[in-house]
């Protein structure tokens, strides 16, 4: 059995479902807000309140309306859907197999020697590796304007093999779930989570789980949780921007106050809320992703600075 195939029995074993079509317990499949997941919304359910799927559809952003009331104003500027009920389930798609009426458990993980409780990938290593010190004196990295940074769009195994040695090459990475959006300071990166989630962890766990990288995340407390649970990677030497914000007591701890506080960066947050299942993403959707982690290495730069 080859790497891929290991993985998907793997993927099986946990999920408690045999090889074959893609099964539903109940609602079947959790959505997310760019890197924040709600049930999907209920037939009738106000879009706005609903989960976004794990990434975005065809063609360009459409406004959608549940009822002939809802339609926009003449000359006002139309919403961005949350929920297109055109695109198909990623998990028929895709054959993402879920359960989410289990309890989460490390599968992958290796037990200690009595096999009593699983051990974290992490827990041996020495604390040193966790805590920073003589924090060097250097100056903040500005990153190049996002249309001078060269993207890519990761949807195959070739692109998931270049992206891990390029972060093999790297001391420090920022990145967020969903998409999986990852940015070097000379490059972003969007890997499609649809059509490659049996595969992320067994190219990317090495690299998240070095304690000689610095890896920066925004608000990560859920985010560690789905890592682990839908790609069993396990991230080590973390710097969340959202906890820093709150130690320096900004006035606002979101990420799209950062933005503009930082690099005066507005975020177009309607996008927070567009129907991430959609294929291909749309330009304008792509631009709004890469946007999350391309200046994240700068304002860890400044946060840094602030701190010590």
């Amino acid at each position: 059995m080859d790497e891929p195939e290991k993985v998907r029995g793997r993927e099986d074993a946990a999920s408690g479902h045999e090889a074959g079509g893609a099964e539903e317990a109940g609602d079947g499949f959790q959505l997310v807000i760019h890197g924040k997941k709600k049930k999907r919304a209920a037939s009738g359910q106000d879009c706005r309140t609903a989960g976004s799927g794990f990434g975005a559809g065809a063609g360009p952003v459409r406004a959608l309306t549940r009822e002939k009331g809802d339609a926009p104003a003449p000359g006002a500027k139309a919403k961005v859907p949350c929920h297109d009920p055109s695109i198909p389930r990623p998990q028929d798609v895709y054959k993402i197999r879920v359960d989410n009426y289990k309890p989460f458990e490390h599968v992958w993980l290796e037990r200690n020697e009595d096999g009593t409780r699983h051990v974290h990938p992490l827990e041996n290593l020495p604390v040193e590796q966790f805590v920073v010190r003589n924090v060097p004196d250097r100056e903040p990295v500005k990153p190049a304007d996002l249309e001078d940074t060269p993207f890519t769009l990761v949807q195959d195994h070739k692109g998931l093999t270049e992206l891990a040695k390029k972060l093999k090459s790297v001391t420090e990475f920022a990145g967020l779930t969903c998409l999986m959006q990852i940015s070097t300071r000379t490059e972003d990166f969007i890997v499609d989570t649809l059509k490659l989630r049996i595969y992320i962890g067994l190219y990317l766990q090495e690299p998240f789980k070095d304690p000689t990288k610095r890896k920066v995340m925004h608000g990560a407390d859920r985010d560690i949780m789905w890592l682990q649970r839908d790609f069993h990677i396990y991230v080590c030497n973390l710097f969340d921007t959202g906890q820093a914000s709150r130690v320096l007591q900004m006035e606002r701890n979101n990420l799209e106050h950062l933005l503009l506080h930082f690099c005066g960066v507005t975020a177009k947050k309607e996008y927070q809320n567009a129907d991430w299942r959609s294929r291909p993403l749309p330009d304008e959707m792509i631009k709004y992703a890469r946007e999350d982690t391309h200046y994240l290495l700068y304002i860890y730069d400044l946060m840094r600075q602030a701190l010590f």
